[in-house]
């Protein structure tokens, strides 16, 4: 076995049993089992499009194992993220906190990148099992919604080295199964995944990768980061205070990760482009079906009990996005402009085209500049609404309350013409050669004016009390009207011959 990097001590330390279930999948799923944060579907549902039907119905609650998954022997767990509370209990804190431990491990890796080394393996749990057939169609992989062009891995992190550097890069991307050994995928511009492609296909060359499933939720949530570049995966190690391990490639020279549930050893082909999608994307919207990249499988490992993990296109990838996003925009704009106390990125704008940003009002035009810096921070954001310390911006209601009585278009709007935006918002215009496009952004500044008298924005305030201390009955029972039998046919009859006597 091998070392990555140095050890370095003194660094954050959560509890062993807290770094586990943030690594482990299935030390997550005990958790969420003792913690009643866990539904088990126990009815064979079928991997086409009815377990995504009952997902989608449960969405936003407890986190869900479909036991008994048709044409498969493996469970599958949906819902890991889609509630930020059990995301935050799984972190050992409030929900509210998680973004700042995420900035905090960023702020710790770019401090020294090697530290928490990982250490690489021959074998790690993510192997016990070689599989004898490259054949992903024994994987319960599901088919989502109703006019997706295939069955697509959508939560699995992909592992691939930097060409020029040797260094290990973590992404996650929409792979859909076209045959059992073969998948088409999408690379959104700007990933480096795609610099890396370009590079071996100049070469003529295929890029070696491992697909990862069931990673546990700090290195997933780490993949979402923007704009970390290589080696990036560490920062997961910062998270659970350790070093993540990693095993080596049955056939390529690429890395997996140890803990994780099922591991697909493919290479991207070089000039290779097949059909891909259509695919229910974050926005609400289908992707559109192109010309795409290519995979070929050349090897599949898997735990001796795996549980295959996969995602929803919906508030998982929102608070995925809203976690890691947060994180970075805090990170970036604290910075500059210190008087920033949170940042929220609401379901409404699909966790990538809306922030709202709560900050301390010291000064005038404070929200314009930090407008302004929360679009350059994450440039995927479409529109920022700056609220002071009194609204809660996690609140739909209160943010739209200030924006209605705090904003004033003529001087509390700044508009941005032209901007880079995000392909697969259907509203962002595509560049000629299809791999960028450009949008129209726009901030909002619904801070009290400055300097404006305090006695005209005094929020209404109420006598704090605590319900316990007060008897409240609720009347269960139904009006008289409603309680009345219904009328069958030999009521009636009865009824009718009493009246004629």
């Amino acid at each position: 076995m091998g070392r990555i990097g140095k050890t370095t001590p003194g660094a954050a330390t959560p509890t062993a049993a807290q770094a586990r279930r943030l690594v482990d999948l299935g030390a997550c799923i005990d958790f969420l089992d003792k913690t009643g944060n866990l539904l088990r579907v126990k009815t064979e549902v079928d991997p086409r499009f009815e377990l995504a039907a009952v997902a989608k119905r449960l969405e936003g609650g407890k986190c869900v194992l479909f036991e008994r998954v048709k044409g498969s022997a493996w469970p599958v767990l949906a819902g890991l993220l889609w509630n930020r509370g059990i995301v935050g209990e799984l972190f050992g804190m409030p929900r509210e906190q998680v973004p700042f431990a995420i900035a905090a491990a960023v702020a710790a890796w770019q401090k020294d990148p090697a530290a928490l080394p990982g250490r690489l393996l021959q074998r790690g749990p993510c192997n016990e099992v070689i599989e004898d057939k490259c054949d992903l169609s024994r994987l319960p992989i599901p088919l989502h919604a109703l006019k997706d062009g295939g069955a697509f891995l959508d939560s699995s992190l992909v592992v691939a080295r930097n060409p020029l550097t040797g260094a290990p890069n973590i992404s996650i991307h929409r792979m859909m199964v076209t045959r059992k050994d073969r998948l088409s995928f999408l690379i959104d511009p700007g990933r480096h995944l795609g610099e890396y492609v370009d590079i071996m296909e100049r070469r003529g060359e295929a890029l070696p990768v491992t697909i990862n499933n069931g990673v546990g939720l700090a290195p997933w949530i780490v993949s979402s980061l923007p704009r970390l570049g290589d080696n990036k995966n560490a920062v997961a190690h910062h998270l659970v205070g350790r070093g993540i391990d990693f095993v080596r490639g049955q056939t390529v020279d690429v890395p997996a990760y140890a803990a994780a549930q099922f591991v697909i050893e493919a290479e991207i082909l070089p000039g290779v482009r097949e059909a891909e999608g259509p695919f229910a994307e974050v926005t609400g919207y289908y992707a559109g079906r192109e010309k795409r990249w290519v995979m070929k499988v050349k090897a599949i490992t898997r735990r001796a009990e795996p549980v295959f993990h996969t995602v929803l296109s919906g508030m998982e990838v929102w608070n995925a996005v809203g976690f890691t996003a947060e994180a970075a925009i805090s990170h970036a704009v604290k910075r500059a402009i210190p008087e920033l106390v949170a940042v929220y990125l609401p379901h409404g704008g699909c966790g990538f085209y809306e922030a709202v940003v709560q900050v301390r009002n010291t000064r005038r035009d404070i929200g314009k500049d930090v407008i302004r810096a929360t679009l350059r921070a994450f440039p995927p954001l479409q529109r920022v609404i700056v609220v002071d310390t009194d609204v809660d911006l996690r609140d739909a209601v209160d943010v739209d309350w200030a924006v209605t009585t705090r904003f004033d278009p003529d001087h509390d709007l700044v508009l941005l013409p032209g901007q880079s935006g995000h392909i697969l918002n259907p509203m962002v215009k595509p560049d000629a050669d299809g791999k960028g496009g450009t949008v129209t952004k726009m901030g909002m500044d619904a801070l009290v004016p400055f300097g404006a008298p305090p006695q005209r924005f005094e929020r209404v305030k109420f006598r704090a009390i605590d319900l316990a201390n007060y008897e409240i009955v609720e009347n269960r029972l139904k009006p008289a009207a409603a309680r009345k039998p219904a009328a069958t046919p030999n009521r009636k009859r009865r009824q009718q011959s009493k009246e004629e006597t």
